[in-house]
């Protein structure tokens, strides 16, 4: 696997980013890192990987920069040259740690979106007691997500634990103030209408529970 990192990205970049593709080439010899960002900062933490190279590029987005404006102004930073390589296939995922909003616009912008998928959600794993942990979508990427779309992140969810995270029989939740079917706000509700209605099909494809 080709991973494409935003090495400037991340309130510790570029040695955090340095030291973790160091370790993840260590511990997973089929993959190859390219770290992209300033060479001359990259480097000094580096000391050379056969199966990491560099692409160098002085062009960083910042926390405090407006996600659209910059991504649409900075085309030769760090994190839309990663998304590049994605796009561009000569990597099969690239990851950023850096401005969240300007990282869904570059992907957006750049890769685009999957067919079927209106708009591209977070999805951080939250630990839990039993060391299994959940998939938590969508994390407030989209202030104003439409019933429709909380169906489309059910459905990437459980796609993601059943391919990635190797689990059987993902089940699918919809966070809401009560168990009860009547409760919640419109978009709750109708969404739910929807997690049913799209039953039998998640369920044809692995058995899976919605609830």
């Amino acid at each position: 696997m080709r991973i494409a990192i935003d090495a400037m990205g991340g309130d510790h970049a570029p040695g955090e980013m340095v030291l973790g593709a160091i370790k993840a080439v260590k511990h997973l010899p089929n993959i190859q890192i390219t770290l992209i960002g300033d060479e001359e900062k990259i480097q000094p933490f580096l000391h050379d990987h056969a199966s990491i190279d560099v692409i160098h590029t002085e062009q960083v987005i910042t926390s405090e920069d407006e996600p659209v404006r910059a991504v649409r102004r900075k085309k030769q930073s760090s994190m839309v040259l990663a998304a590049n390589e994605v796009k561009e296939k000569r990597a099969d995922a690239c990851i950023s740690a850096g401005n969240t909003g300007a990282w869904m616009s570059t992907g957006l912008f750049t890769i685009g979106r999957i067919n079927g998928i209106d708009r591209p959600a977070l999805s951080p794993t939250l630990p839990t007691t039993s060391g299994d942990g959940f998939l938590l979508l969508d994390v407030g990427a989209n202030v104003d997500a439409k019933p429709q779309h909380l169906l489309q992140y059910g459905v990437m969810g459980s796609i993601y634990m059943n391919r990635v995270r190797n689990v059987d029989q993902p089940r699918v939740g919809l966070l809401n103030i009560g168990t009860e079917s009547g409760k919640g706000s419109e978009l709750t509700k109708k969404a739910y209408e929807l997690l049913n209605e799209a039953l039998f099909i998640l369920s044809e494809m692995w058995n899976q529970e919605i609830y």
